[in-house]
């Protein structure tokens, strides 16, 4: 990108970004993404809470729409280094996949409970909202389910040890 005023001009060079498989080659710490997913995550509740309180004013919408892009923008960014630091977890063994997804199956069966306990009180944004906990939960629970299952394949085949399906 260059950029020219009238008495200097500057060229920035970006850097190309790194592919998934590059970070997994570069063996990064999963914490490092997760850190900056974290900050970003923060920016962008914050950005989205100035740009309610800009629209609840009545005031100031152009400054309001700007800092909606600016919540936008850093949530973008907030998912690509969560998906980075995801990329760490398919190295894991096949126990600690299952053991994973347990977790998650546990975790998604709490939200659920949760948000029936809340329709029952006629809440239904905070059902709403564990509902959707839930459900994220249930998509960590099938990668590790497929994680595992890709490792059962390749190490015994699709003819290899298998149970039935009940």
């Amino acid at each position: 990108m260059t950029t020219t005023n009238r008495t200097t001009t500057t060229t920035i060079k970006q850097q190309p970004r790194e592919s998934p498989g590059d970070i997994m080659t570069a063996k990064r710490d999963s914490a490092e993404p997760h850190a900056s997913a974290a900050i970003h995550h923060a920016e962008a509740a914050r950005f989205h809470r100035e740009a309610s309180r800009h629209y609840q004013d009545g005031k100031d919408h152009a400054h309001a729409a700007h800092q909606a892009l600016v919540a936008h923008a850093h949530g973008l960014r907030a998912i690509e280094r969560g998906n980075e630091a995801s990329a760490y977890y398919a190295t894991l063994s096949v126990a600690e996949h299952h053991a994973a997804a347990a977790d998650h199956h546990e975790q998604a069966a709490r939200h659920h409970g949760q948000a029936a306990k809340h329709r029952e009180d006629v809440d239904y944004v905070l059902a709403a909202h564990e509902a959707r906990i839930a459900s994220s939960h249930a998509q960590h629970s099938v990668f590790h389910d497929n994680e595992a299952a890709k490792h059962h394949v390749e190490h015994f085949g699709k003819s290899g040890p298998s149970a039935e399906i009940v």
